[in-house]
């Protein structure tokens, strides 16, 4: 006989034309062979059903295995002579029997012809040999002699898991790479600040002192956004509203203002940025926001300072700050100026291709709106 025989249907039936001689200890039952092929298919069909890759197996309504093609025989270990007629059961992990059949039930009475298993849970199958593997399963349901026939589809998918878990073991190894160098890099620049902070101490002139200290903001500024990212879950963005606050504290720290005289008030949505964008856009707030506390509050003087920060209707950005200090002087030219903070401002308003409106009326406020990076 040929290896058509594996693909044999065998139906229960009060006339059997044929009996299946059930393995020892399993019960027989009576069987029906449909013309002696699948669903009465042609040779041709049968044989390609029976030599695909796939696991193709069906069981009728108690559960009894009645097709197990080559593919079956191959993924289980089981020939179809030793499968058929035994319950599905020996093909299933333990932890799976249980639940097995209250699938099928609910299978059986759903409207669905067929669907993917494993949408709740993967899917696991059992080797003669008591190994498990995981499979990729579809079902589908017939109705022969008013009887409920289920078939299932499976494909073998340990190489792909295998191959799956190899890749998230090297995505995690490179994520910890990737936060070991913001780490030494934030660190690095902490040691640069520090040394700015020395030479900072050891120079005779205010001016001059003034510079160290706005460039171990600006160095700050950047070390807190590599700081950021080394404690994030994510790699590739900067929570906005975290990055904020840290910046004007240290600002806050760094001139010696107390944050009961000048207020500062953050609205920010639920905003991240990548590195690319977040690096520019926290040096022009930190040159902002030290423009105000060095020369918005003259005396000390009361104020506030209010940071804004959410997403224009056409997606874009749209970050202010303005305080409500005595202003810019009358008459400056803020494209002429040669202080470095605002070229600066407009350097990196450049690089984020953003559109920069500054307005001085009951203070000062800026404004850039720019694109996300691409």
């Amino acid at each position: 006989m040929s290896r058509l025989s594996s693909l044999r249907y065998s139906m229960p039936s009060s006339s059997a034309q044929g009996r299946f001689n059930a393995p020892s200890g399993q019960p027989g039952t009576d069987v029906n062979l449909v013309n002696g092929t699948l669903f009465q298919s042609p040779e041709p069909l049968a044989r390609i059903l029976d030599l695909t890759e796939d696991a193709i197996l069906s069981v009728d309504e108690n559960h009894l295995v009645v097709l197990f093609n080559h593919g079956a025989e191959k993924m289980f270990g089981y020939t179809a002579a030793e499968i058929c007629g035994r319950r599905l059961d020996v093909l299933l992990p333990e932890r799976f029997i249980a639940m097995h059949r209250p699938h099928m039930q609910e299978f059986a009475d759903s409207p669905a012809a067929a669907r993917r298993m494993g949408e709740r849970r993967e899917v696991f199958g059992l080797r003669k040999d008591g190994t498990e593997f995981p499979a990729e399963a579809s079902i589908s349901k017939v109705k022969m002699n008013d009887r409920w026939i289920f078939s299932a589809i499976l494909r073998d998918v340990t190489e792909r898991k295998q191959a799956d878990e190899k890749i998230r073991r090297s995505l995690h190894d490179k994520e910890l790479l990737l936060k070991e160098i913001h780490h030494r890099v934030k660190n690095n620049l902490q040691v640069i600040s520090s040394l700015l902070g020395l030479q900072s101490r050891a120079a005779g002139d205010d001016q001059v002192r003034r510079i160290f200290q706005d460039s171990q903001n600006r160095i700050y500024s950047m070390a807190l956004l590599h700081e950021r990212l080394y404690k994030s879950d994510s790699l590739s963005e900067i929570d906005c509203s975290e990055y904020v606050r840290e910046l004007a504290t240290q600002l806050f720290r760094s001139f010696g203002v107390n944050s009961s005289r000048v207020k500062l008030m953050i609205e920010i949505d639920d905003v991240a940025m990548n590195m690319d964008t977040a690096l520019p856009c926290g040096l022009i707030l930190n040159e902002v926001i030290s423009n105000s506390l060095k020369y918005a509050f003259p005396g000390g003087q009361d104020g506030e300072i209010h940071v804004q920060l959410d997403r224009t209707a056409q997606n874009d950005y749209r970050l202010l700050v303005r305080d409500n200090g005595k202003g810019l002087p009358e008459g400056i030219n803020l494209s002429t100026t040669r202080t470095l903070g605002w070229p600066l401002i407009r350097m990196l308003a450049e690089q984020l291709r953003a559109r920069i409106d500054v307005r001085s009326d009951q203070g000062t406020e800026v404004e850039l709106i720019f694109p996300p990076s691409e």
